[in-house]
């Protein structure tokens, strides 16, 4: 017990210096962190940012205000020249940087004709009716996790005056969508999980009627989370939108070895000591939370396969986190219940856990069984409804500036992001032999009713046609001839180069095509894409091209990680089997452990498809929520009947087994769901389905474990004519 209980000390000591390096936590979601999980296409778009530039931008657009008025124009100059100043800003487009630098900052009235008078600039930096503009910073951000948040900032901030002049401003791009997502994820994570965390607390002490044994579970738990938390840090790794379900994870699994270990005791301590009743607590205990948290942590480890990097860390460093909480809750757990110290309980029988509902599973097997053998084929009748897709922009909440600044901009403006199209062609781009071709491309392109316009480099053809006509809005076409075309490149300046060159090659013979995107639904995505590869294909002989861009990415990302995920639960799933097995030392048990252990994972799947819940990144962790609690209730029980295998009946230690350990079980389930369920609170819809999908699988799999085990098991037992 001094070992012990050193031990124990040992490990409050190092919960202060933890406690800094948790402090230090960041959350990391760039793309740059998903791109290897498709490398061919990765490195597709890694080629384009090297040929043409990044295609990642920040446009602000521009409402209610008067355009052309000369005093309004002066601002929006000093505007764009703020942002151009901004560090991670690559260049600056729209209407005051015409006004600037093609007029000089004077002649209003000429920059209106200029912007209006062809299709040049429609819907791009001007809407169809002249009424709304936008200013596009283009973005090469940093390369590390606050990039993205610090150009933002210094946006936000350059914007200020075109509110006093009379204007709404409305931040749309890649670039604000994703920082928007991290700042609203990382605040409703930490918020929500304080008030889940709070809620589990109060629940757990009005249900054990114990602020000592609250105080005790709420300790070893969050001291587990703090530790593993810290180790996060001090390896060098940052928490992402897959990982930040760590905390969740691991205090529910925590929370619930050490209720186990807490009731084991309160129940010897009627008729024992306290040092006497710890020990046997242990006895009791320490099989089925070793077994439970191997299992477990060996499912998680074999997500280590995975292909994302991000799936690694969650396999990884929650396996860490299982063992850790293992650690706290054998080593510190008896300390404090000894210290504190926690009560005996009312009676060694805990009668109010005696009812006929605890024992429903072996009084009508049957019954039991058959309802649950409904359940899966209704959870797998309903997988094929369950869309593997998201809208980020359904993320937040309909009234969020975000979400209007989307909605508005699609109603008013072009869109707010590109795919982008390398098209390779058999001889330069200014011989008109290749215009139908790069013009129909863009014709088939541009029949998506997601896409507002394609950009071409023919465009910039048309426009130096009509400048080199006196700016004479008819003349805005195509030269006739290729001489006639590279004549007119020649009088590009430096600038009009450094844009030309965003298009196009050196070799003139690879060109950008840019199609302004105006949704954000995924699926809608994909069709895009699908049908551009398909116009690719049907190109003349001679021309080629591919299809990418940093959208295209962040969709693959997401598409491979719930791919990846998929079929690393399936190797979890195995893992854990086969471990079990060993530990119980029993295939009989093991085989009945299965069905239990996957219908939670179903019931959550079931869910999201009744209630049109997306599969995506948030929503595929519910299932390592699912099977880690479904393992350890299982593995909790199947160790207590293999315990009581000498004593009396098959029936008989059947009960008795579910009358040790069925009240944790009950304690743990309410007192995490009822923290699940309060996350539903959250502004934040990933957060929010998080919390009801976990909920509902602990749910679940609590049922799985009380009544479907016990009625596998006195089925089996009839079978053999045990009695």
């Amino acid at each position: 017990m001094k070992i012990r209980d050193l031990a124990a000390v040992l490990l409050l000591v190092m919960v202060i210096p933890a406690l800094f390096f948790v402090n230090q936590v960041r959350v990391d979601n760039r793309l740059e962190r998903w791109q290897g999980s498709n490398p061919v296409e990765a490195q597709v778009y890694e080629d384009f940012k090297k040929t043409f530039g990044s295609d990642e931008f920040v446009l602000i657009a521009l409402w209610d205000g008067p355009l052309f008025e000369p005093e309004a124009l002066d601002i929006m100059v000093e505007v764009a020249e703020t942002i151009e100043r901004i560090p991670g800003i690559i260049r600056v487009q729209g209407l005051p940087v015409i006004y600037r630098d093609l007029f000089g900052g004077e002649d209003a009235e000429a920059l209106k004709e200029e912007m209006t008078s062809t299709p040049f600039y429609r819907d791009l930096f001007i809407s169809s009716g002249g009424e709304t503009t936008a200013i596009v910073a283009t973005v090469a951000p940093p390369n590390d996790p606050w990039g993205r948040r610090m150009i933002m900032a210094g946006i936000r901030e350059a914007v200020k005056p075109l509110g006093a002049a009379g204007f709404t401003t409305g931040l749309v791009g890649s670039t604000a969508l994703i920082d928007t997502l991290d700042r609203m994820s990382e605040t409703e994570s930490q918020r929500a999980f304080v008030v889940a965390l709070v809620m589990s607390l109060l629940a757990l002490a009005l249900l054990s009627r114990s602020v000592r044994v609250m105080t005790v579970a709420a300790a070893c738990a969050a001291i587990a989370v703090i530790l593993t938390i810290a180790m996060v840090v001090l390896t060098g790794h940052t928490l992402n939108m897959i990982t930040s379900v760590l905390p969740a994870l691991l205090w529910v699994l925590a929370l619930s070895g050490i209720i186990h270990l807490i009731r084991r005791f309160r129940h010897h301590r009627v008729d024992h000591g306290a040092d006497q009743a710890v020990q046997m607590a242990l006895s009791d205990t320490t099989r089925p939370m070793t077994l439970a948290s191997i299992t477990t942590a060996a499912g998680f480890l074999s997500l280590v396969a995975a292909g994302m990097e991000p799936v690694r860390e969650l396999g990884l460093f929650a396996a860490v986190g299982i063992l850790v909480s293992l650690a706290v809750n054998l080593l510190l757990g008896p300390f404090l219940i000894r210290h504190l110290p926690v009560p005996q309980a009312a009676t060694a029988a805990d009668p109010e856990f005696h009812g006929r509902w605890l024992h429903l599973g072996s009084s009508r097997p049957r019954t039991v069984i058959a309802v649950a053998l409904l359940l899966v084929l209704g959870a797998l009748a309903g997988l094929p409804f369950v869309q593997v897709a998201s809208n980020p922009i359904g993320f937040l909440p309909e009234d969020h500036p975000t979400s209007v600044d989307y909605r508005r901009v699609a109603q008013s403006l072009g869109g707010f992001y590109t795919l982008e199209v390398i098209l390779n062609l058999p001889g330069t781009w200014t011989d008109p032999a290749q215009w139908a071709a790069i013009d129909t491309i863009v014709g088939d392109i541009g029949t998506s009713p997601i896409v507002a316009r394609v950009i071409s480099p023919l465009d910039v053809l048309r426009k130096l046609h009509q400048w080199d006509e006196a700016m004479n809005p008819s003349a805005y076409r195509l030269p006739h001839s290729l001489i006639a075309a590279e004549a007119l490149l020649e009088n590009l300046d430096q600038e009009g180069w450094e844009m030309l060159d965003t298009l196009v090659t050196g070799d003139r013979t690879t060109i950008r095509l840019s199609a302004i995107v105006n949704e954000m639904d995924e699926l809608k995505f994909l069709d895009l894409v699908e049908q551009t590869r398909q116009a690719l294909g049907d190109m003349p002989t001679g021309f080629s091209g591919q299809v990418t861009g940093q959208v295209l990415q962040l969709v693959n990302a997401q598409q491979t990680l719930i791919t990846s995920q998929l079929r690393s639960l399936g190797l979890a799933l195995l893992v854990v089997f086969t471990v079990i097995a060993i530990g119980l030392r029993s295939v009989r048990l093991t085989a009945l452990s299965v069905l239990p252990n996957v219908i939670p994972l179903l019931a959550a799947f079931a869910l999201m498809a009744v209630a049109g819940i997306t599969l995506d990144a948030a929503t595929i962790m519910v299932a390592s929520i699912a099977l880690g609690i479904a393992v350890d209730d299982t593995v909790h029980l199947l160790v207590a009947i293999s315990r009581e295998e000498k004593n009396g009946a098959a029936t008989d230690r059947l009960h008795h087994a579910l009358e040790h350990v069925g009240p944790a079980m009950v304690l743990t389930t309410v007192a995490a769901c009822i923290g699940f369920f309060a996350l539903m609170t959250s502004a934040f819809v990933p957060i929010r389905s998080f919390g009801l999908l976990s909920g509902t699988a602990m749910i679940v799999a609590l049922a799985a474990g009380l009544w479907l085990v016990p009625a596998l098991l006195v089925s089996f037992f009839r079978e053999r004519g045990i009695e």
